[in-house]
């Protein structure tokens, strides 16, 4: 969508984007537990851990969407190894979904890690969130069923992992 723009949230929008945060996958999980909900909150420490991104719609400047774009080793980063960056947390208001809003965050996550010289863009779903991983695999992210073995050993909640080699460009 021509009239979605991606960009760095600023330190006033903090806020806001917690609420967009919470609001996305609040409707997608009614309940999130107290510690789930503190990380969706937490825009302040996800920005130092990277790069906090926003989905804009033009020309009224409304916040719809967001991600977190983050460095290896850093406290929120979960997956990524040392040459990778990790997005997580992407969201997009209910009534803004399917025109673009996702995508557009991902294509800006992965040119911006490929800026910070990483050799990949990593990032998980829920193993049943297909919709999701429709719009990973249109963007050349690829399944990394291997991985997934090592990550969900001790992980209550099974996730789908994705990475995209930032040394190619999606067809």
């Amino acid at each position: 969508m021509s009239d979605i723009r991606v960009r760095t949230a600023r330190a006033h929008e903090h806020e806001r984007v917690a609420a967009v945060t919470v609001e996305g996958f609040r409707s997608r999980n009614s309940a999130p537990r107290p510690e789930r909900l503190a990380l969706l909150r937490d825009t302040p420490g996800r920005a130092a851990a990277g790069d906090l991104l926003v989905a804009v719609h033009e020309p009224n400047g409304t916040l719809i969407g967001t991600a977190s774009l983050l460095r290896p080793g850093t406290a929120y980063a979960r997956l990524a190894l040392p040459d990778e960056a990790e997005l997580r947390l992407l969201a997009v208001l209910p009534e803004h979904r399917g025109r673009g809003a996702g995508g557009a965050l991902l294509t800006e996550g992965v040119e911006r890690a490929r800026s910070w010289g990483m050799r990949a863009l990593v990032l998980d779903t829920g193993r049943d969130n297909l919709v999701s991983q429709r719009v990973y695999h249109r963007l050349g992210f690829v399944r990394q069923y291997a991985r997934e073995e090592r990550e969900n050993r001790h992980r209550p909640l099974k996730t789908a992992v994705f990475s995209h080699d930032l040394g190619r460009r999606p067809a």
